[in-house]
């Protein structure tokens, strides 16, 4: 059973064990989220290497064996210093072997090939700044995760963003000037609209 939540990634130190297409998605996403990356692989996509001075490339293989303190020495990193490690090797078997060894050290670590194993998940998500949506289907069909945020997509356009603004500038308003929480509740209430009406949707495309 899966619980939803919210991470904070800005600045937060992260890994991705491997090299290949996959792990270059899961680094773009990192990177968009302002997250330190740091990628442990031997060898690595050109869309990696382009990313050369936005992340830090180990160009190492990974074994179970290496899971020790000699090797961080070795490599100059700690395990425990990562907030969250992504396991994106071509091989199933060293994903969950890496991943059980470094459970100790870190416990959020998501096994691309292996949700069942993680202890967590990459959502599909709507982004409009303020405004994040998330969906997930808990692993068992990321297709239809992404059919969904596409749909969400059209339904929450950009001008999401910006009536977020006006509301949280109304709210602080608001709390300089009314004492009573009720009361504030009920003015804000009386001026948060939802669905936006199809004006103001047209004006934020």
């Amino acid at each position: 059973m899966s619980s939803p939540f919210i991470l904070q990634l800005y600045r937060k130190p992260v890994l991705v064990v491997g090299g290949g297409i996959i792990a270059e998605r899961k680094v773009a996403y990192l990177l968009k989220e302002k997250a330190l990356v740091t990628v442990i692989s031997p060898l690595i996509t050109e869309g990696l290497e382009s990313l050369r001075s936005q992340i830090k490339i180990i160009k190492t293989s990974l074994s179970v064996e290496d899971i020790s303190e000699e090797y961080c020495r070795r490599l100059n990193i700690n395990w425990r210093s990562f907030l969250l490690i992504v396991m994106a090797t071509n091989s199933h078997p060293l994903n969950e072997q890496l991943s059980n060894r470094l459970f100790p050290y870190v416990s959020l670590i998501n096994i691309v090939d292996n949700p069942q194993l993680s202890s967590f998940y990459f959502p599909a998500v709507v982004d409009r700044g303020a405004l994040k949506i998330s969906v997930t289907t808990s692993g068992k069909s990321p297709i239809l995760a992404r059919k969904i945020r596409e749909y969400l997509s059209d339904t929450f356009g950009l001008e999401y963003n910006a009536y977020l603004e006006e509301l949280h500038h109304i709210r602080t308003e608001l709390q300089k000037i009314e004492p009573d929480p009720q009361k504030r509740k009920e003015m804000l209430e009386e001026r948060t609209e939802f669905p936006l009406p199809p004006a103001t949707k047209n004006s934020g495309k």
